[in-house]
């Protein structure tokens, strides 16, 4: 096809020519000719006028080129020059996605809300993503989280199913009678405050579901609610494994109580497990004096008449805390990162200073096994030394448990992001959201800059 179409433009182009010729010849003779300049004669003297007939050449190729792109090989939808243009050009557009493939094939929906500060969320955010968020069919995401310097670090979290997210100035919370003789600051590190922003942080996100679900008009399954600055070490539990009338809370790390940096439940069961500021009238009135945050947690399930379970969790809780090490009596445990067994929300760090097999093994047993046992056998998990700072090269310490926690990713680096490459990428992140509410997102940026 293409060789009798180039057969049929060489012939049509010769016999134009030779028209053209004699077209030339025939006004030479003719006395009604326009006598030319003899400059311009001497220059066409000699000279094959066939070959200055180029430009009719050029059109004719061309046109017959371009019917036979249209005609025999341009996509049905191109219908215009600029579609013939593009069609040759490289594709350069960005290959679409894997489809999504979840580890547990659920149907039914469930709601994460990620509460607190996005402190080292370098390190923590895609382990949320691959190990919380994108294990089950229909997860939708929430999140609450105070202004801070670190709030730009929660671009990390991009992905699918944002549902709202909530960025806050904080405020002071009331430290009524009823609070203060319900609650203790005991062991807090940022004193009764601390504990109450914490609630607040709990009890709002477990309210940004329910206005969810009164907008879009439906249930959710299951609610889960955890941290933002853990880091997930392997995937969260099967809830096809679970049964609906209990809550689940994370093994170990008692103190006293349960351990409240994770649960998932049910509709109800979560209602009471989040409930942290509403129930304590109700826990004043049934005499519960000086509770801390996990005995406070416990009693909260406990006059609502839910049932509870723990369960192993693979995720820790990164702390910039320094501890006094060896671990006194009351003291804070804090293993490595790199630890294989599921740490259940136990404090954690990149560490350069690890005990080994043995001494990890006796500091584990000789923890209280309703203070601060990580709910895991001993011979799983390894104790940091948290005496010191972090060291200067966490990032190279940590490179090798994310590389097997997150196969095929770096540690994400957000130093040399500019501001103006902070506020476009935020913008863009926030349009991902079905409901987004935070200060101007410029002032989320200028304050990571201003306080580096």
């Amino acid at each position: 096809m293409v060789t009798t179409l180039l057969a049929q433009v060489s012939f049509l182009c010769k016999a134009l020519s030779i028209h053209m010729l004699k077209n030339v010849e025939t006004r030479q003779e003719s006395p009604m000719a326009v006598e030319l300049p003899e400059s311009v004669m001497a220059w066409f003297k000699g000279k094959d006028l066939r070959l200055h007939y180029w430009v009719a050449w050029t059109v004719l190729v061309l046109g017959f080129i371009a019917y036979g792109y249209f005609e025999f090989l341009v996509p049905q939808n191109c219908d215009n020059i600029q579609c013939a243009v593009d069609y040759f050009r490289p594709d350069v557009s960005p290959k679409p996605a894997d489809p999504f493939v979840p580890l547990y094939n659920d149907t039914r929906r469930i709601a994460v809300c990620l509460v607190g500060g996005a402190r080292m969320f370098e390190i923590t955010g895609r382990t949320i993503r691959k190990h919380l968020l994108d294990v089950y069919n229909n997860t939708d995401v929430f999140v609450h989280s105070p202004l801070d310097m670190d709030s730009h670090k929660l671009t990390l979290l991009a992905g699918r199913n944002l549902r709202a997210a909530k960025i806050f100035i904080p405020t002071p919370q009331a430290e009524t009678t009823i609070v203060n003789e319900v609650i203790t600051s005991w062991g807090s590190p940022h004193g009764l405050q601390g504990l109450l922003q914490y609630f607040n942080l709990v009890e709002g996100c477990y309210g940004m579901v329910k206005q969810y679900e009164v907008q879009y008009r439906f249930k959710y399954d299951w609610i889960i609610r955890t941290r933002v600055d853990g880091y997930w070490s392997g995937p969260v539990p099967d809830i096809a494994q679970l049964d609906p009338n209990y809550y689940y809370v994370a093994a170990g790390s008692d103190f006293h109580g349960l351990n409240d940096r994770f649960g998932m439940g049910n509709p109800h069961t979560s209602g009471a497990a989040n409930a942290r500021l509403t129930l304590l009238p109700l826990m004043h009135q049934r005499g519960l004096r000086k509770l801390n945050s996990e005995s406070a947690y416990k009693a909260q399930l406990d006059i609502s008449g839910v049932p509870y379970k723990r369960i192993q969790v693979p995720f820790c809780v990164m702390t910039l805390r320094q501890e006094a090490y060896p671990k006194p009596a009351w003291g804070l445990l804090v293993l490595s990162m790199a630890s294989r067994g599921p740490m259940s929300g136990t404090y954690c760090r990149p560490c350069d200073k690890e005990e080994n097999a043995t001494v990890s093994e006796q500091v584990v047993n000789g923890c209280m096994r309703d203070w601060d046992w990580p709910g895991v056998a001993a011979r799983e998990v390894t104790v940091c030394d948290p005496r010191k700072p972090w060291s200067t090269e966490w990032r190279k310490i940590a490179a090798e448990s994310y590389s097997i926690d997150v196969p095929g990713e770096e540690i994400p680096s957000l130093s040399s992001r500019s501001v103006l490459q902070c506020i476009a990428e935020m913008q863009d992140f926030q349009r991902q959201w079905d409901v987004w509410e935070s200060p101007p997102i410029e002032q989320i940026c200028a304050q990571a800059y201003r306080e580096r």
